[in-house]
């Protein structure tokens, strides 16, 4: 793309919407201009959606690209394709869940956006229970687009702030309003939540992916280790255990079960199995009141 020259103009919903970049923009602004969360963002203003849950078909529908299913070997969950000026979008019959399907077109949705003026095909080389830990550049970016895209950060926000529960509880409602995945929605909660809390994927017994938010961040008792052996007491470690025959299990553990800390102190684990990836997701949670708790009845102990 050249910055020096006016940028694009799409006609959505009837309107339009003219972005242009001057010569002198920073390379540090024209870096957040094109991040996922701008570009997410850009798109839903240009096509004037401001309800969820979004709809990636129709968003391809009002951008001119086709939408196929059918059945792709290999596993892929899809992938994007341009045929002279024509793009299209063909996605994997045989996933079941709406949601990833969702996500999928996102996905190459953010492709498209970040490169549209390539001639490419491109495949996602990426299986459905990894997508979300992809670490290759380009497909991260897309990830990302594709969250953002999804669960558009300001709403999602105002949404889960209306929770009243804290947890899965919550996640469970949200996944359902936006149309998204358990495990996209969890680490998206944590990430934004205002509660000193993280959510954990496990797998094989081990942590594999965690995202946490920013006070369980800054707190010093709470540091997470990526492939740490589940502690035996934890619950996530018991749903394992079990084979993952049982759905869930919750209750105060000790911090130390989870993060790397000299800390005495107990925190709340929620933990789901999801035996079709072989992973149990946990959300843990320090709830302040219960370390006042706890703080005022060891206090009582010694009196």
């Amino acid at each position: 793309m050249n910055f020096s020259k006016a940028g694009r103009k799409r006609m959505g919903n009837g309107g339009s919407e003219m972005y242009s970049f001057s010569q002198n923009m920073y390379r540090e602004d024209i870096g957040q201009w094109m991040s996922p969360y701008w570009c997410a963002k850009r798109l839903l203003q240009e096509l004037n959606i401001i309800e969820v849950p979004i709809q990636p078909r129709e968003i391809a529908r009002q951008l001119g690209i086709w939408v196929w299913e059918r059945e792709i070997e290999g596993g892929y969950d899809g992938y994007l394709m341009r045929v002279g000026n024509t793009f299209g979008i063909m996605v994997n019959r045989a996933i079941k869940s709406e949601a990833r399907k969702n996500f999928t077109i996102a996905h190459e949705l953010g492709h498209y956006e970040f490169d549209r003026h390539k001639k490419l095909q491109r495949v996602c080389l990426i299986k459905e229970s990894d997508s979300l830990y992809e670490n290759k550049q380009e497909e991260q970016q897309a990830n990302q687009f594709a969250v953002e895209l999804l669960m558009p950060r300001e709403i999602f926000i105002a949404d889960m702030n209306k929770q009243e529960e804290v947890g899965l509880i919550a996640i469970d409602a949200l996944a359902k309003k936006y149309c998204t995945s358990l495990t996209s929605t969890a680490i998206r909660y944590a990430r934004f939540s205002p509660h000193t809390c993280a959510v954990v994927i496990s797998e094989e017994g081990r942590i594999k992916y965690f995202a946490y938010s920013k006070a369980f961040s800054a707190d010093e008792n709470c540091y997470l280790i990526k492939d740490m052996l589940l502690h035996i007491g934890s619950y996530a470690r018991r749903l394992f255990d079990n084979n993952l025959v049982d759905e869930e299990f919750y209750g105060e553990v000790p911090i130390s079960y989870w993060c790397k800390s000299n800390s005495d102190g107990m925190l709340f684990e929620q933990s789901r199995s999801l035996p079709r990836f072989k992973q149990v997701l946990s959300f843990i949670w320090l709830n302040r009141k219960m370390q006042h708790n706890a703080a005022e009845a060891q206090q009582l102990m010694l009196f």
